[in-house]
């Protein structure tokens, strides 16, 4: 599933005595674990959020509308902010995400999902 963004705009995940606001731009990538999710942003924070990734993903598209391009579901255990791809590597089965500044993150994912990843970035780019 994809999703847009716009300058500006912010993610806000809401439940029980829980709040989280990101800039929607500073989302590097959100990681499932189990029942939990870990949101990590650009600034190397990793906020762990009591739902499940698909919770998270149906939050983003409701916010965001459904013309966003760079947050892109990856998999299972995945969702990645297009920008920060770095380097996809299909054979190692691994992922950079980075600003190519201070942020750098280097993630595991399926062939299949990588592969995918590797064709929505290589058509945007036709």
């Amino acid at each position: 599933m994809l999703f847009s963004r716009q300058m500006g705009q912010f993610i806000t995940v809401s439940k029980g005595t829980e709040l989280l606001r990101f800039p929607v731009d500073r989302l590097v990538y959100i990681e499932s674990d189990g029942n939990y999710s870990y949101v990590v942003t650009h600034d190397g924070r990793k906020a762990l959020v009591t739902m499940q990734l698909g919770q998270l993903e149906d939050i983003i598209n409701s916010q965001l509308g459904e013309d966003v391009t760079n947050i892109v579901r990856l998999g299972r255990g995945l969702i990645v902010n297009t920008d920060y791809v770095h380097q996809i590597d299909v054979a190692r089965q691994r992922l950079v995400l980075s600003d190519c500044d201070r942020c750098w993150y280097e993630l595991a994912a399926s062939r299949i999902a990588l592969t995918q990843l590797k064709n929505l970035i290589d058509d945007a780019n036709e």
